[in-house]
């Protein structure tokens, strides 16, 4: 059917084979707009597969906008979507082959329930295993381990990752494009001051994360702001690249709303990049975590040597852990190396050889597992407790993926001074925190997940339920 195979033997889930084949035949034109693709029960009974796994992977699809489900007619593929060259962009060698930080709240008062964005359960953190990863990369590992180290990061962990990209998000890359940075600040920090000598301006989604704005100001880069909906930012409000722009998305999960870049962005994103030899800055901060089909492809994939892709392990592990990377355009890492000397900025390598072994030992991909459950109860639970507070009073959006969700009050109340929440101890946070044109927010929080027990979110919301009854009351 439509020239696809599963391979049964191989690692990758019979889920995101279907979706990677599915996904190439559009982007190559195989697969034209409007084709009706066969049910998932026909889909089901051709490959020999379960039902389920053909509904999970056709969700997936309609989520990345390459399908759309229409009630009684059918699953077709959608419009809008450019096909591609398949050499476009070459491969990696076969040799080579193998977090954003949000908001860093101080400590919060005994009794007050936060709903924090951006941790996640450092409870569930595997102390005693990851301690002994340390142990044995510091007894095992070279002299030579105690000097300064390749400005670039440790070989065997940019290996790793270069495999474990691969594995995960179909990315090629290799490990001389990898670039390993304290974190993904301490990247787009590095980002921003290696292309500032060629760009001064960059598109940002509006809203976005504090400290991704903070850092292109400090560096003096005038940021143009682009408003977000459903389908991501909307590129079509950029007719062309602005001389001297680079733009920053997060395609997989938008932060704060959730939303998913659809494909078609993606495509036009990539060509405005390709038009005026100008970059995407892909900050992938919480990929490992979507809790429905799975992880989005990255925008790097569309063209490699446009995309600067900037991951982090602070929120599928530990923010303590301080490592992220970078996936460079190989016309780039010379010049980010030298800038990284430069700057004198590097990353101790006992832990970057013990995060090495632990994602070969496979002990990254069961501790991703065990979160995803974890997390999937948690947004369960808050989701069932918001209903049960405000019914339809509240939409909640962005539920797919991540360590939180969005809620909306369309009907109000507006301008509310969600800080006074802590007098009814519960703390959250309000998307206009994150917005660079203020006043289009005050009616959407945010409410974190990931370091919070079950047993908590249910008090959390009714005393949230509480202050929101009250507002409205003396306002």
């Amino acid at each position: 059917m439509f020239g696809i195979y599963l391979d049964r033997s191989s690692e990758i889930s019979v889920t995101a084979q279907l979706c990677s084949q599915i996904r190439q035949k559009i982007e190559k034109g195989e697969l034209v707009k409007g084709t009706r693709l066969p049910s998932t029960r026909k889909l089901a009974q051709e490959f020999g597969i379960a039902r389920n796994v053909a509904i999970d992977a056709y969700e997936q699809l309609i989520a990345e906008g390459y399908l759309i489900g229409r009630t009684g007619s059918g699953t077709f593929v959608a419009e809008g979507i450019i096909a591609m060259a398949s050499d476009m962009h070459g491969e990696a060698e076969p040799a080579d082959m193998a977090g954003q930080q949000h908001r860093s709240d101080p400590p919060d008062q005994e009794g007050i329930i936060h709903f924090l964005t951006g941790t996640p359960d450092l409870r569930s953190f595997p102390r005693k295993v990851w301690a002994k990863y340390l142990k044995n990369a510091a007894e095992d590992s070279p002299g030579v381990l105690y000097d300064y180290g390749d400005i670039r990061g440790e070989e065997e962990l940019r290996s790793e990752i270069s495999v474990y990209l691969h594995r995960t998000r179909g990315m090629r890359c290799s490990a001389g494009q990898i670039m390993i940075v304290s974190g993904s600040s301490e990247g787009l920090a590095l980002i921003a001051k290696a292309l500032r000598p060629d760009y001064s301006s960059i598109y940002l989604e509006n809203p976005t994360i504090e400290i991704t704005q903070h850092i292109f100001r400090q560096t003096e880069y005038r940021i143009t702001p682009v408003e977000v909906d459903e389908s991501g930012m909307k590129l079509h409000e950029i007719a062309h690249f602005q001389d001297g722009h680079l733009m920053l998305l997060t395609p997989s999960h938008h932060f704060p709303s959730g939303s998913i870049l659809s494909i078609q962005r993606r495509q036009h994103a990539v060509r405005l990049a390709e038009k005026a030899d100008s970059y995407i800055i892909e900050d992938d901060y919480d990929g490992d975590f979507r809790l429905k089909g799975v992880p989005i492809p990255p925008l790097y994939t569309l063209n490699p040597d446009r995309v600067i892709y900037v991951g982090t392990f602070s929120k599928t592990l530990a923010p303590g852990l301080r490592i992220g990377f970078l996936v460079l355009p190989r016309r780039l890492v010379s010049r980010f190396a030298s800038v990284k000397e430069e700057l004198n900025i590097r990353s101790p390598s006992i832990p970057q050889i013990a995060l090495a072994r632990f994602i070969r030992d496979g002990r990254l991909d069961r501790h991703i597992h065990k979160m995803k459950t974890i997390y999937r109860n948690r947004r369960n639970v808050l989701i069932e407790a918001v209903k049960r507070h405000f019914g339809d009073r509240a939409v909640i959006r962005g539920d797919e993926a991540g360590m939180h969700v969005l809620v909306e009050f369309p009907q109000g109340p507006f301008d509310v001074d969600w800080q006074r929440s802590i007098a009814y101890g519960v703390k959250i946070h309000c998307v206009e925190e994150y917005s660079l044109v203020k006043g289009s927010h005050s009616h959407q929080i945010l409410l974190g997940y990931g370091n919070i027990r079950e047993e908590e979110i249910e008090t959390g919301i009714e005393r949230l339920s509480r202050f929101v009854h009250d507002w409205k009351l003396r306002n």
